[in-house]
């Protein structure tokens, strides 16, 4: 989706994509996947998601990323933090306590900012991007992540004939062919998340499973 896409929608008021407690898969596997709590966690299309408070509660600093203003503004307030602000090239770079959010096009990132970055966390961003992107996605993360590197993954998978994204629909086969040339995957596990998403079903989706997956 272009840019303009998400920022109106935050802008609007329609994100119902954002949810008002921690993701389930999170709090059960983030412990198998970072050994060491004293690190760097990057976030990719964070919006003003309460994950990375949850991230943050165990000892991690929080890099994130975000197209809207509106949403980084937002989480901070939400999080009662005075960020500061900086430019840096096309960002503007909010700043306070254990988090950073570099508000822009996540492909522009500069490759420096993720250097010290040991883990990272995908809730929402790889079902955001239609199927170009996604390969586009893919790719800039093993470009830019160090090689030991690992994270979080959570997908989603529906008939798409039922509805049209985003969330897209990405299936194992899919999430294989995306990252396999680049990480090990190892699939933690799979849900029936229809019921929590009410706004899908509006949609007219009938089935919705949820994936979590190690890269690493």
């Amino acid at each position: 989706m272009e840019p303009e896409f998400w920022i109106k929608r935050w802008e609007t008021g329609d994100i119902g994509f954002h949810r008002d407690e921690v993701q389930a898969g999170l709090s059960e596997f983030w412990p198998q996947i970072a050994q060491n709590t004293e690190t760097r966690v990057f976030v990719p299309l964070c919006g003003k998601s309460l994950d990375m408070r949850w991230l943050a509660a165990r000892g991690h600093s929080v890099l994130g990323v975000e197209l809207s203003a509106q949403a980084v503004e937002a989480f901070f307030e939400n999080e009662r933090l005075e960020p500061e602000l900086r430019r840096e090239e096309s960002f503007s770079v909010y700043s306070a306590g254990p988090f950073e959010i570099w508000c822009g096009d996540l492909f522009q990132l500069p490759e420096g900012v993720l250097a010290n970055v040991s883990y990272f966390y995908d809730r929402a961003s790889l079902v955001a991007l239609p199927p170009d992107m996604r390969a586009k996605y893919a790719r800039r993360l093993g470009e830019v992540l160090k090689p030991e590197v690992s994270g979080l993954l959570v997908s989603l998978s529906y008939n798409p004939a039922e509805m049209s994204g985003p969330p897209f629909s990405v299936s194992k086969v899919e999430v294989e062919k995306l990252f396999g040339d680049r990480f090990a995957i190892d699939l933690l596990s799979e849900r029936d998340a229809l019921a929590g998403n009410a706004n899908l079903i509006k949609r007219g989706l009938t089935g919705l499973v949820e994936t979590c997956y190690r890269l690493r």
